[in-house]
């Protein structure tokens, strides 16, 4: 009888716990993503001057080419 009233207890700690343990390593994963994508975010802006920039200067070698400039 005395395991009764103990039972519901050791039942609520047992399903609780991987509960909050799971709600803990996603909370720990979505800060880790978070650094994740600022540093896509900056490495994105890098990419995009970059082929900006060789587009332009692929630009600048069709119109050489085309106008026979040098």
């Amino acid at each position: 009888a005395s395991a009764g009233l103990a039972l519901p207890v050791v039942f609520s700690f047992g399903t609780g716990l991987p509960v909050i343990l799971f709600a803990f390593v996603i909370a720990f994963s979505m800060e880790k993503l978070g650094m994740y994508f600022k540093a896509v975010t900056k490495l994105e802006k890098i990419m995009r001057f970059v082929a900006g920039f060789v587009f332009i200067l692929t630009g600048l070698y069709y119109i050489n080419i085309y106008f026979k400039i040098i």
